[in-house]
């Protein structure tokens, strides 16, 4: 009988035990999936992808703007294959911060995507995504925020885009192109009407549009005029770089003055009578007899520069004549000078890093400044000039200002000086205009002197930072004024062999001022 009671005892001990065993097991599978569940759960902005960008951190900034209500984010990541500088807007308004950050998001995953593939198929030059953006305030209440994609991967040709939000970040209403004309077909007719007259007779599209592209996309359908920004004298639409149009075009823009859509936009959006002559839309054109009258007001100033030159030549020569004979034939053949120049700039990581580089060369240079990146990026300005490099202006938005009407290049011109001073305290001295074009329209614009460049690195195109080196190696000479750009990360870490180049060759940096002396 005893041993049947342990023989039953046992089996019952035997099969709780399997139970507890059991239970456990299926308890700690539980823990370590919903664990790895919860480590997998990233938040809209973060690395998703395997392949590329993941083992490098991505810093992330936010500041205050000078727009109530409104903050700036900004996303840094340094991964040396792809990296990326994404800024954006962010309200109180959780509807509205996920439309930006869901576009910001997939612009991101799309760059990091192409540039694995890109990498899996043998390549080995380096992307580059930047977005920024512009905010257009608006009388009523609301603003118009316009984001500029920039992405770059590898050989291929760089692709640019503009997308465009809207908000009223009191009430946190967003509006459409419904909205503004109060959904009314008529008046989009009209609206249609007058966007097709200014594109089609637009200059800087002659030749360049694909006539039966841009007419199907200038129908009146409310889907083809939804990406616009809303300002005090312009309704400014975006169209995509390659549906209507051939590259070459640029991104094309159209802005209609309110004055002619007045009487059929909603109540709220109807021209204002205090009118604000700084707040100018992106690619305001004027009517071209007012343009013409305009030009004969302008003096060219060019021959009055050549005259102040050949003054200050004359000085200089009368100054030398008084100096120790000896002493000029001692210091004049030692010194050779180059002027490094950066533009588009400021970038709170790149231009940081390559102030770093100068100061350990005890280089100065000239920084060409776009105006809306010292808007978002103030103390990144007051940096450059506290370190004492001289600032130059390269416009506010970066345009070919000589397809450019007058009331455009002065705002692009004028608005961007302001700001520098504003910010610095410092006095532009220098222009470079965009692309380096120029022509007699754009001159008669400013006193500033224009500045161009005998070496261009093409930092912009090659991305590497070895090939800086190269370009400057092979064409640098006494008195060459070469041309890189502190937003680039390559260009910011090649810049410290290139600084270490130059200063075994016997050159002295100095400023693009200080090369003309």
């Amino acid at each position: 009988m005893r041993k049947t009671h342990n023989k039953r005892r046992s089996v019952w001990i035997d099969l709780v035990f399997s139970t507890v065993i059991l239970s456990i097991i299926i308890l700690t599978g539980i823990i370590i999936l919903f664990t790895s569940t919860k480590n997998e759960a990233t938040s809209p902005l973060e690395n998703t992808s395997n392949a590329v960008g993941t083992k490098f951190p991505i810093l992330t900034d936010m500041i205050d703007s000078k727009y109530p209500g409104i903050k700036i984010i900004t996303m840094i990541s340094n991964d040396p294959d792809a990296p990326f500088a994404l800024q954006f807007p962010e309200s109180i308004h959780d509807s509205f911060n996920t439309k930006v950050q869901d576009y910001i998001k997939n612009i991101k995953d799309r760059y990091l995507a192409e540039i694995a593939d890109y990498k899996a198929l043998g390549g080995n030059q380096t992307g580059e995504l930047n977005v920024s953006f512009e905010t257009f305030p608006h009388h009523s209440g609301f603003y118009s925020f316009v984001l500029v994609n920039s992405t770059y991967i590898g050989d291929a040709n760089g692709f640019t885009e503009i997308n465009s939000f809207r908000l009223n970040p009191d009430t946190g209403q967003e509006i459409t192109i419904e909205d503004v004309f109060e959904g009314d077909q008529k008046r989009l007719n009209m609206v249609s009407e007058v966007v097709r007259e200014i594109l089609f007779n637009d200059e800087s599209y002659k030749d360049k549009l694909y006539m039966e592209e841009a007419t199907l996309h200038t129908e009146p359908d409310w889907d083809n005029f939804q990406n616009f920004a809303l300002t005090n004298e312009s309704l400014v639409f975006y169209f995509n770089k390659y549906k209507i149009a051939s590259g070459t075009a640029g991104i094309p823009i159209v802005s209609v003055p309110l004055e002619r859509l007045n009487k059929f936009v909603a109540k709220e959006f109807k021209l204002s009578i205090e009118n604000d002559d700084n707040n100018i839309a992106i690619d305001e054109k004027l009517d071209l007899q007012e343009e013409d009258k305009i030009i004969d007001e302008y003096p060219d100033i060019t021959d009055d520069s050549a005259v102040s030159e050949s003054n200050d030549n004359e000085i200089i020569e009368e100054d030398l004549a008084e100096d120790n004979e000896e002493e000029e034939i001692v210091e004049l053949p030692l010194v050779k000078k180059v002027a490094l120049t950066f533009d588009d700039g400021p970038d709170p990581n790149v231009t940081t890093k390559i102030l770093a580089s100068l100061e350990k060369y005890d280089a100065k240079a000239t920084f060409f400044m776009l105006g809306s990146r010292v808007e978002y990026y103030p103390e990144i300005a007051k940096d450059v000039a506290n370190a004492g490099h001289e600032l130059g202006n390269h416009t506010w938005t970066h345009p070919d200002l000589t397809n450019s009407s007058i009331k455009k290049i002065n705002s692009e011109i004028t608005r961007t000086s302001s700001i520098i001073e504003n910010v610095t305290g410092e006095k532009v001295v220098l222009f470079r205009p965009p692309y380096g074009a120029i022509n007699k329209k754009v001159r008669q614009q400013t006193k500033l002197p224009v500045i161009l460049w005998d070496i261009d690195t093409l930092d912009w195109k090659h991305r590497n930072a070895k090939q800086l080196l190269s370009y400057v190696k092979k064409n640098t000479r006494d008195g060459s004024i070469i041309l890189m750009h502190d937003i680039h990360q390559s260009t910011a870490d090649g810049l410290d062999a290139v600084l270490a180049y130059l200063e075994s060759e016997g050159y002295t940096f100095v400023t693009v001022s200080e090369l003309e002396d």
